[in-house]
């Protein structure tokens, strides 16, 4: 079963519940709530993943290096700016720093 297949059946069970009880958000104690949102996760995490599989990395540098925008980046592979954001921290173009206290004195 491919990606899309599997996206579909979550996308059809997910309907399915929420058709056999719309006031499912106000009962979060239940098994029906914990399914569907279950069921929501896999769905963004499933999205997420294939649009990560539309950057093409070396199209990404020549972009960079021509000066595009990372908004105009974004656009070009038609994935969102933090789609983008995600896989340029997953590829180590985006170090993490630590940012200091607003407070705190700068030597």
């Amino acid at each position: 079963m491919d990606n899309q297949e599997q996206k579909d059946l979550r996308w059809n069970e997910l309907l399915l519940l929420l058709d056999i009880d719309p006031e499912w958000f106000k009962k979060p104690d239940t098994e029906r709530y914990k399914q569907i949102t279950r069921l929501g996760r896999q769905i963004y995490e499933q999205s997420e993943k294939s649009n990560v599989n539309k950057i093409d990395e070396q199209k990404y540098r020549t972009l960079i290096s021509y000066g595009f925008t990372l908004k105009q980046i974004a656009t070009e592979f038609q994935v969102s700016e933090h789609t983008l954001f995600n896989w340029r921290k997953d590829k180590g173009y985006i170090k993490t720093i630590k940012r200091r206290n607003y407070n705190e004195k700068v030597n």
